[in-house]
């Protein structure tokens, strides 16, 4: 049924002496193994669990994108938006340097990105003003992702 690594060696001390043990074989409760170079079969209580359980990995839920209320919808950053600024690169975000309704220059550090325990500078892109930021701190983007919209 199931079966655990075979040959494992161990050394015990029972009531003061020393034994070496070896797991020759494993099936369900059974289990065949060598106490000092003698063969004994033995029947464990419970059925031995092989699998180790699986991490769970939780992530925070990002929020919905923040965007002001304008007469016209703006894209949505599934889409790719026109005057979006895109991460060049899979990271983590460390910081948000802009506010929606700031104007930017082309050149300004809007978002510090860390990738592969570096810290990347990611500029606006384009003059304009900071219509909709699409990420937060600690959130993971991949690569080509809106981060966030200058128009």
């Amino acid at each position: 049924m199931s079966q655990l690594s075979l040959m494992k060696t161990y050394k015990m001390k029972i009531n003061g002496n020393d034994y070496e043990v070896a797991i020759k074989d494993v099936n369900g409760q059974t289990v065949e193994v060598d106490v000092n170079g003698k063969a004994y079969t033995v029947e464990l209580a419970e059925e031995p669990k092989t699998d180790k359980p699986k991490p769970v990995i939780a992530r925070p839920v990002a929020p919905a994108p923040t965007v002001t209320p304008s007469s016209t919808p703006s894209p949505s950053p599934a889409t790719g938006a026109a005057g979006a600024t895109k991460s060049p690169l899979p990271g983590t975000v460390l910081s948000v340097n802009v506010t929606i309704g700031q104007s930017v220059k082309a050149s300004d550090v809007a978002i510090v990105l860390e990738a592969m325990k570096m810290e990347n500078n990611i500029n606006c892109g384009r003059d304009g003003v900071v219509k909709a930021i699409y990420v937060q701190k600690g959130d993971n983007v991949l690569e080509a992702a809106d981060l966030l919209l200058i128009e």
